[in-house]
């Protein structure tokens, strides 16, 4: 097995210049980290409000569509609506 050789002698000076790199290193990086962060929070945003937009177009377009199935298809909504107050009627009895 190697072992590692190290310097005899290390000074005060060497260490507070290799501390202050560390330093300036951390501190670019929790900048990095950051910038990154605010990134992702931005594109998270946005893609909330996009899905938000799309719900809400789509709740303002059903009843037009509802309404025009009916209009095309009358025999099968009072199907529907029958079958629907049926269901009602046997979960309201039990």
């Amino acid at each position: 097995m190697a072992r590692a050789t190290a310097k005899p002698e290390v000074t005060t000076e060497e260490l507070k210049a290799d501390l202050d790199s560390l330093r300036e290193d951390m501190n670019q990086l929790v900048g990095d980290l950051s910038k990154i962060v605010q990134q992702s929070g931005e594109s998270s945003v946005q893609a909330g409000k996009s899905v938000l937009e799309d719900g809400i177009e789509a709740a303002e377009e059903a009843p037009d569509q509802l309404r025009e199935l009916i209009r095309e298809n009358p025999l099968g909504a009072c199907g529907a609506a029958i079958g629907a107050g049926f269901i009602g009627a046997l979960l309201m009895r039990r």
